[in-house]
């Protein structure tokens, strides 16, 4: 059976366009709008749509023959000049009418671990919370087999967030550095993807975290490879309103949901090895 990946250029996505191909899936369709981003992912093994994920027509034309559909557009790192709800909202639209469409019989979707802690009668009033929210819930009554992936901050080679908490010191931090959190590695959120692709039958929301919880202050001396001077910030330089204030939030799993079944998560410090983070240093 076929699966296809939109955001296959995006940090989980080419982690799992590789976890997918080392599981033996027979064909793994990898959707890209930018051409530089095709021959990478061509040697890895996939095939490549070169199309816009908000193309409703070229999307559905990808899912012909697809069994399950992983969505992973709408990051939180949207350029500044998007809107935050509509990055979101407004590609998740276009894949869930395509997959209905295509015939499609499963999707996948990952979302930030926070829009557990932010869930009540009201939606979130983080404009990407609040999207990630209503994805969920047009996932869950979508009626197709689903899984959706609750995750902590993904850390993972060419990471947003790992370039900002490495940056020269003092490092600018969102908030006041106590946050808590429990970042994953992206490979674990690859083997996720991977998971609820093989499953039998799925409908589930499960949590994805790492195993050490941390501040972030600890983690930006982790990721130095010990303690440096920071500067802590209503808004670092360069994040909109909705990322800083995502980032100055805690990050961490939600109890009240199972992890995915069979994962061991990656140890931080691992997890940092693995990025390359200390060689740099």
């Amino acid at each position: 059976m076929a699966i296809l990946v939109t955001g296959a250029a995006g940090l989980v996505g080419r982690a799992a366009v590789a976890a997918l191909l080392r599981q033996d899936v027979e064909h793994v369709r990898a959707v890209v709008r930018d051409p530089a981003q095709v021959a990478g992912l061509r040697r890895l093994g996939a095939k490549v749509a070169l199309l816009d994920a908000t193309d409703p027509d070229g999307l559905a034309a990808a899912m012909d023959g697809v069994f399950t559909a992983c969505s992973l557009t709408g990051s939180l790192w949207s350029p500044p000049a998007e809107d935050p709800y509509a990055a979101v909202v407004g590609p998740a639209e276009v894949f869930l009418a395509a997959a209905g469409a295509a015939g499609v019989r499963r999707v996948v979707v990952c979302s930030p671990a926070a829009v557990g802690t932010a869930a009540g009668p009201d939606p979130p009033a983080n404009p990407h919370l609040a999207a990630k929210a209503e994805v969920e819930q047009m996932i869950a009554a979508s009626g197709l087999e689903h899984a959706i992936l609750r995750c902590t901050h993904v850390l993972g080679p060419g990471s947003r967030l790992l370039d900002l908490l490495a940056a020269r010191p003092p490092v600018e931090v969102p908030g006041d550095g106590g946050q808590r959190v429990a970042p994953i590695w992206v490979g674990d959120v690859a083997a996720a993807i991977a998971a609820a692709d093989d499953a039998v039958e799925l409908a589930a929301t499960w949590s994805l975290s790492g195993p050490d919880e941390v501040s972030v202050d600890a983690l930006v001396d982790a990721v130095h490879g010990g303690p440096v001077a920071k500067h802590h910030l209503a808004a670092a330089a360069g994040l909109t309103h909705a990322q800083a204030e995502v980032l100055a939030a805690d990050s961490l799993a939600d109890p009240a949901l199972a992890p995915p079944p069979g994962l061991v998560p990656t140890r931080l410090a691992e997890t940092l090895a693995a990025t390359g983070t200390l060689a740099r240093r």
